[in-house]
């Protein structure tokens, strides 16, 4: 057994406290190019999303999500005008689909009528496609662009709808 009143042979234990404790490394300065990214363009106030972002899930999601980002956004008028494209396209695309069955259910055994109305129906559901992931990239891109036709009868049904203050 060891004899308390003789002195032990370990070293101290080093004291605890704020002077114990090591400095923190200098933190690396954020790069100019980030810092550049985020202040390209402010967030939307309704959505809190980039408006180029806010645009392109409008339109991804056509009829709902035009919907969603019209009662959401009311100041951000490139949102609102790519959310009221993305509730014409996807009205139309429902509207000619169920026109279209319905023609093809009743005359598709009509020889020539049928084939005829099946390729039309092929044929402007990929031209609703085309214009639907052109849509999707132009808002992501930041690029205003209108959808013959429906994007005036956007414009004509934005203006015509009051302003938030």
């Amino acid at each position: 057994m060891s004899d308390p009143t003789v002195p032990s042979s370990l070293p101290p234990e080093p004291a605890s406290g704020p002077a114990a404790t090591p400095p923190s490394p200098p933190q690396p300065a954020a790069s100019s190019a980030a810092a550049d990214a985020t202040a390209v363009q402010p967030a939307a106030e309704g959505t809190g999303l980039q408006p180029h972002l806010a645009a392109a899930l409008a339109s991804f999601f056509l009829l709902i999500g035009g919907v969603v980002f019209l009662v959401i956004e009311k100041k951000d008028q490139y949102v609102r005008f790519y959310a009221m494209q993305s509730v014409f396209l996807g009205g139309l695309w429902i509207g000619l689909s169920i026109g279209l069955s319905i023609a093809y259910a009743i005359l598709h055994g009509v020889p020539l009528v049928g084939t005829l109305l099946w390729l039309a129906s092929l044929f402007i559901r990929i031209a609703i496609f085309v214009g639907w992931v052109v849509l999707v990239i132009k808002a992501f891109s930041g690029k205003e662009w209108e959808i013959p036709y429906l994007g005036k009868l956007a414009r004509q049904q934005l203006a015509r709808t009051p302003a938030a203050p």
